[in-house]
């Protein structure tokens, strides 16, 4: 006989921390994800050099190549830009 589910509960419940505003508490969730995404830029520039360094320069796949070598340029550029305006913002002026 199939016992019922017990219903989904979160491991980690977020309640509001003593001392910190729902502004503050706001921030700190938006600066996670932004942490989240550049860590997953990080990743998509590892992947995106490796399968670079993985096909060869010349031949059939030269179109891939430089595809590959532009998209690494690119994500880098994107992971340098998100990282200066989340940590660099506001009244500072940005690292160019």
């Amino acid at each position: 006989m199939a016992q019922p589910q017990p219903a989904y509960r979160p491991v980690v419940q977020q309640t509001a921390d003593r001392g910190r505003s729902a502004d503050q508490l706001a921030r700190e969730q938006a600066m996670t994800e932004a942490a989240e995404t550049l860590l997953n830029i990080e990743q998509a520039i590892r992947r995106a050099d490796r399968a670079r360094r993985s096909v060869p320069s010349g031949g059939a796949e030269h179109n891939l190549h430089v595809a590959l070598a532009a998209a690494v340029t690119d994500l880098e550029a994107a992971r340098k830009r998100l990282f200066e305006s989340a940590y660099f913002g506001g009244d500072q002026q940005r690292i160019l």
